[in-house]
């Protein structure tokens, strides 16, 4: 039997997570106000189905109804082995007419063996438009002893007339930290010896389903040789280890465009670029809190620089191309990017803000306030001057390249049109800069190589 098969939970304090939907069903089961439909939706492996169970064990036990079934009575054995004939499970994806929701309007008419007859009707949104409007009359107005509970992963695609006639129930994803706890309850009951960073891997690779979860410790340690590692996920999965992206990073950031591009070929002989892209996104997500000689604001900059590196390499062809250009791009994140300017958007998280309803004081009568000798932090910045009356032009000049000659302010854009809107802004350019004349030059980059080049020319002239 499989490990999730084993481990499924049978009753609602085994239920990981999903405090909110485990109440309800709680107090209505002891509380005898039964719902006659219920709708579960939420992705794959939540919990849905086995939900649906242990409420219909809760209706049918011996003992209830009641929120805590005995477990060992008749009916709840019977439910637990799939062969209650009160019970019916129905999968819509491949019982989806019409003619299979007559079926079950014929068997409406008999009574249950038990206390009620629960009918769990698996994806029903793929039931035919015919199947459910022939349906809508019976969740409405079901004999007293049915229950619906209708379970979906898509619950856009169900009819508005349909959804109204239910009690509705979001189920959400298992979060990383309830995973790894409930897989390390397995691992100790079955004697499997794997560590907290496999652990860790396989619940971020789960993306919320704690069956597929399971499915995957299984199969990790069916391929491990004795404690399942890093690696062996690492190898099964697909999922690049951490230990790979901190050797890049520093590479990154040390300004090696050299040793960080061969480093990713190396990474990307063993994994695809799609793995290495959304991995690196991951790797840096969890580093934005943690102390490692980067500045938030520079984390903060690689992590948009690694989410552009996943769109590129998703949305292309040929993602070794743009693995060309988005390596090049974060080894020299610290002259592409103005730093200054994004800690001005983020706010100084050193700097305590005054208290509310704060009034600086006021100097005594007959004394004057201390004049500013103005110094270069406090001059404003000529973009941010430019900013306030024309943010286009603004935003084009932060993108561009430019250098003060004299008196002459040079501009280098890659675009004639961008070229165009700077020189009509002329005279509010000379004011910023304090220039008497702006010179615009338009220079296109061709490729990613000329792109690099341009990089590594700007990286020599600063050293």
């Amino acid at each position: 039997m499989s490990l999730a098969n084993k481990y499924r939970p049978r009753t609602f304090e085994e239920v990981v997570g999903q405090k909110f939907v485990k109440r309800v069903l709680a107090r209505a089961l002891d509380r005898k106000d039964i719902p006659h439909a219920l709708l579960f939706a939420g992705p794959r492996g939540i919990g849905k189905t086995t939900l649906a169970r242990i409420f219909a064990r809760g209706l049918n036990c011996e003992a209830g109804p009641t929120s805590k079934p005995c477990g060992v009575c008749r009916f709840c054995k019977e439910i637990d082995e799939g062969r209650s004939v009160d019970v019916v499970e129905i999968d819509a994806a491949s019982n989806r007419g019409i003619e299979n929701v007559r079926e079950i309007q014929e068997q409406l008419r008999y009574m249950p063996v038990s206390r009620y007859r629960v009918y769990i009707i698996d994806e029903v949104h793929m039931l035919t438009t015919e199947a459910f409007n022939s349906l809508l009359k019976t969740l409405e107005e079901p004999p007293p002893y049915v229950v619906f509970v209708l379970a979906t992963t898509d619950p856009h695609k169900i009819p508005a007339t349909v959804l109204s006639r239910l009690q509705k129930f979001n189920l959400k994803p298992h979060s990383v930290s309830d995973i790894v706890e409930r897989l390390k309850y397995v691992a100790a009951k079955e004697g499997i010896s794997v560590t907290d960073e496999a652990l860790r891997m396989i619940a971020e690779r789960s993306e919320g389903s704690l069956r597929d979860a399971l499915v995957m410790l299984e199969q990790a340690h069916i391929y491990s040789d004795g404690t399942v590692t890093e690696k062996d996920v690492s190898d099964m999965l697909g999922v690049v280890p951490d230990n790979l992206y901190s050797l890049f990073m520093d590479d990154v950031v040390k300004g090696n465009f050299k040793e960080a591009y061969d480093r990713v070929m190396e990474i990307t002989e063993r994994f695809s670029p799609q793995e290495f892209a959304s991995g690196l996104v991951r790797y840096l997500e969890r580093r934005l809190m943690v102390e490692d000689g980067l500045s938030f604001e520079e984390k903060v900059v690689l992590l948009r620089m690694a989410l552009d590196m996943e769109v590129h390499i998703r949305q292309s062809s040929d993602p070794y191309a743009w693995i060309v250009y988005d390596v090049a791009r974060m080894s020299a994140f610290r002259r592409v990017v103005n730093l200054d300017e994004i800690s001005r958007y983020l706010g100084d998280p050193n700097k305590v803000p005054p208290p509310a309803g704060y009034v600086p004081p006021t100097p005594p009568v007959g004394e004057s306030e201390p004049q500013t000798v103005p110094t270069e932090s406090t001059v404003e910045d000529p973009i941010e001057v430019i900013r306030k009356k024309n943010p286009t032009v603004a935003g084009y000049l932060s993108d561009a390249t430019y250098t003060k000659e004299g008196d002459t302010l040079h501009i280098v854009v890659s675009s004639r049109i961008v070229a165009q809107k700077v020189e009509k802004a002329a005279d509010l350019v000379k004011d910023a800069f304090g220039v008497s004349e702006i010179k615009v030059q338009v220079k296109k980059v061709q490729n990613y190589r000329d792109l690099f080049d341009e990089i590594r020319k700007d990286w020599e002239s600063v050293d």
